[in-house]
C-alpha cells in the first residue's frame, strides 16, 4: 500500500479487500442454500478495524485481515430440518448492501487518488 501520503488510502484499500471477501462468502452461502448441515458463514473484521483505527503506528492497516467465521446468528433462530441456517432473503440483502459499500469505497479511493495526482501535478508547476 501507499505510505506517507494519506492513511485513508490504505484504509479504503483494505475496506475494498474486506468487501471482496464478504462478496465471496455471501455467494458461497447462497451456493450452499440446499446443502444439508451447512452453517452460514460471515466475515469478521469490526474488532480488527476498531483496533487498527486506535493504533498510532504508521503501517497500522498492513496486518488488518478479514476473517471468515461461522455466523453466530441463526437466520432468525430458524434452522431447517436439514440443519442448514441460510436465509436467502437475508443473503441477497447482504449482497446488495455489500455491493453498495464496495462501490462507495471505489469512488472514495478514486477521488483520493485524483487528489494526490492533482497535488503532484500542481507541485511541478
Amino acid at each position: 500500500m501507499i505510505t506517507g501520503i494519506d492513511e485513508s488510502i490504505n484504509l479504503l484499500g483494505k475496506m475494498l479487500d474486506v468487501s471482496a471477501t464478504k462478496h465471496k462468502v455471501i455467494a458461497n452461502n447462497i451456493a450452499n442454500i440446499n446443502t444439508p448441515g451447512y452453517k452460514k458463514m460471515e466475515v469478521s473484521f469490526a474488532g480488527q478495524l476498531e483496533k487498527a483505527i486506535k493504533d498510532t503506528s504508521v503501517n497500522k492497516f498492513d496486518s488488518f485481515q478479514p476473517k471468515i467465521v461461522v455466523s453466530k446468528e441463526d437466520a432468525n433462530g430458524i434452522v431447517r430440518n436439514d440443519g442448514n441456517n441460510v436465509d436467502m432473503d437475508k443473503e441477497v440483502s447482504s449482497l446488495m448492501k455489500n455491493t453498495l459499500s464496495y462501490n462507495i469505497y471505489t469512488q472514495l479511493l478514486a477521488k483520493k487518488i485524483e487528489m494526490v495526482k492533482s497535488a503532484i501535478e500542481n507541485s511541478r508547476v
